[in-house]
């Protein structure tokens, strides 16, 4: 866990729904940080820019970094999601309280930064770099610090995160940000040129697995489904699926794999080249290195599609402008796979069955670029919640197919074809552990819970809705979000979403029911609010927005009365009856609050401004 990170608040206050019609979503956000500084205990002399938001259904989500002098600090921001309806729904913070005021003008320069982190790391052809200054204060002190990012071509292989002091050019810390789908840590083909004048995009066809040999065929790993050190035979031939390739790039007689979604790239070793052929027909068997290829290039592709055209939500890498890259043949060919943060590229090994083979691992590792891509950089893996994602993603689309039956152990196989024999035990959505008491500080193990209980969500309210509030939620978390937080989030996403987008009160509740079932504690939410107040024959609250006062209708007799914050805490008490029915709130802080009565069996909810 992170210190001075604001990790365990709700997340929720919420500003009046009764702000000015042309105030845009921003003002809301910026007017709801203003209000709230005290809450977020800010000092005096931080400042934050709004420098990244996303809309989606759910609303728009703003991101503020903390700044100082201009300069942005180190995974500090603080992230505001403004629903439909104009209020702040949800918020989470990593900003640090505990920055102080230095000096901004580095002593070396950014090149000279780079070659001090190269050299730390001993990296030999690089793929990917990146220097940013930054102020860095995760070891007590607030210093001014260059954070390089560099991902080699060969060795050794990784993410790197580099972190240099820019007064002194010592290494203060370095650390391996490839996100790995399992707990372990030739000369480049120069591709022909293309003329971009003629350049196309078609349809070609290929052979894929769907979504690996085993769940094609509804067998377990033994007998002629086994690696067998890459070998083919009959049995894995037949367990192939012929597929269309859409929007393959035909340019001087030669079909690339790559189109709008996905590209097929070479920037790890081993290097094999980028397998462009001069037919649309991609037909090759396992045995063969275009098959992976094959098969990283159209489930990317397919989820990308999925996500952008069926389920509508606009997502790419912010790191380029082009389809998802995918290396199909990288880690130096050892056994595991990665997504790179620094290029948001994606990268799979060859070890025991090659990853590029199992399309639950190609997603996997896609999940952690979604995931990624919707917090512009500010991914988190607090309780293995990014691991999660990935497993969950790489299950959501394999249970959708229908291949395998409740009663198969498969059913709830991650990495059906890559992991769960003699290479890796691979991993599960059944996992038994509860939250939090079943964390054991592994996030490849961690991660189940969070995957278990969406995929227990997916049974009950169906494959698009869950897979939509999963990324709706994602997309207003940031690099301190922890599970529980998370599950806050993605049912938030659901409620801001609401009837419009197909979500009912008894998808509200099942999600309610499946998160708070694995040990999440979830706030109260009242589904029919609308109801509840207007209806006369209940207790009803009003106005609502209040700037102080809240009267009751329909009252009988005496009640007790406690209020309650999106924390779940109790922050105020009092009684009323039929004669002294109004409650003053005027000292609570601007935000979204519960009241609960005795004898009553509803929760109302209110907006203080």
């Amino acid at each position: 866990m992170k210190n001075h990170l604001l990790l365990f608040f709700a997340f929720f206050f919420a500003i009046s729904q009764n702000l000015q019609a042309q105030n845009s979503k921003g003002i809301i956000a910026k007017t709801w940080l203003t209000q709230n500084r005290e809450v977020l205990e800010i000092q005096e002399n931080h400042t934050f820019e709004m420098l990244f938001s996303k809309a989606v259904f759910s609303g728009e989500t703003f991101r503020f970094y903390q700044m100082l002098n201009g300069i942005q600090v180190f995974d500090a921001e603080i992230t505001i999601h403004v629903s439909n309806n104009n209020v702040v729904t949800y918020y989470q913070s990593t900003y640090n309280k505990n920055v102080a005021i230095i000096n901004i003008t580095p002593q070396i320069t950014q090149n000279e930064a780079f070659e001090i982190a190269k050299n730390e790391i001993n990296a030999g052809e690089i793929a990917f770099k990146k220097e940013e200054l930054f102020i860095y204060n995760k070891q007590e002190t607030s210093i001014l610090a260059y954070v390089v990012r560099i991902e080699p071509k060969q060795t050794p292989i990784g993410s790197w995160e580099i972190i240099v002091n820019a007064e002194t050019g010592t290494v203060i810390n370095v650390e391996n940000k490839a996100l790995n789908h399992k707990d372990k840590n030739k000369k480049k083909e120069e591709p022909k040129a293309k003329n971009s004048n003629m350049m196309m995009l078609v349809n070609g066809s290929g052979f894929v697995f769907e979504t690996d040999p085993l769940t094609a065929t509804n067998n377990v790993y033994g007998g002629q489904y086994v690696d067998n050190n890459d070998a083919t035979n009959a049995a894995l031939d037949a367990a192939r699926t012929n597929v269309t390739l859409l929007d393959i790039t035909q340019t001087g007689g030669q079909y690339y794999l790559e189109g709008p979604y996905a590209e097929v790239v070479d920037f790890e070793s081993p290097s094999k080249g980028l397998f462009n052929q001069a037919s649309s027909a991609f037909n090759f068997n396992r045995q063969q290195d275009g098959f992976e290829a094959v098969n990283v290039y159209y489930h990317i592709d397919k989820s990308m599609r999925y996500i952008n055209e069926t389920l509508g939500i606009n997502l790419m890498p912010y790191q380029y402008t082009t389809g998802v890259k995918v290396d199909p043949s990288g880690l130096s060919g050892s056994d595991n796979s990665h997504y790179l943060g620094g290029s948001g590229s994606l990268s799979f090994g060859e070890g025991c069955v090659d990853d590029a083979e199992d399309a639950d691992v190609v997603l996997h590792e896609l999940g952690h670029g979604l995931h990624d891509w919707l917090t512009n950089g500010g991914l988190s893996q607090v309780n293995g919640l990014s691991e999660g994602c990935g497993d969950y993603w790489a299950n959501s689309y394999k249970r959708s197919l229908g291949q395998w039956n409740t009663t198969d152990a498969s059913y709830y196989y991650v990495f059906g074809w890559d992991g769960h024999n003699t290479c890796w035990n691979g991993r599960v959505t059944n996992y038994g552990a509860q939250y939090p008491s079943g964390l054991i500080g592994q996030i490849h193990t961690d991660g189940q819970m969070w995957a278990t209980t969406l995929m227990e969500i997916w049974e009950d309210i169906g494959r698009e809705k869950t897979d939509k509030a999963f990324l709706e939620g994602l997309a207003m978390t940031n690099s301190g979000t922890n599970q529980q937080n998370a599950a806050i989030a993605v049912r938030q996403a659901a409620i801001d979403m609401g009837t419009a987008h197909g979500y009912t009160c008894e998808d509200i509740q099942a999600i309610t029911s499946r998160f708070t079932a694995q040990g999440y504690n979830m706030p109260a939410y009242n589904c029919n609010l609308s109801v509840d107040e207007f209806n006369v024959n209940t207790v009803a609250i009003y106005p609502n927005p209040t700037n102080g006062l809240i009267s009751f209708k329909n009252l009988t007799g005496l009640h007790n009365v406690s209020v309650i914050n999106m924390l779940g805490q109790k922050v105020m008490t009092g009684t009323i009856n039929t004669t002294n029915n109004v409650l003053n709130v005027s000292k609570l802080f601007t935000g979204t609050y519960f009241i609960k009565l005795t004898g009553v069996d509803i929760v109302l909810k209110f907006i203080k401004k």
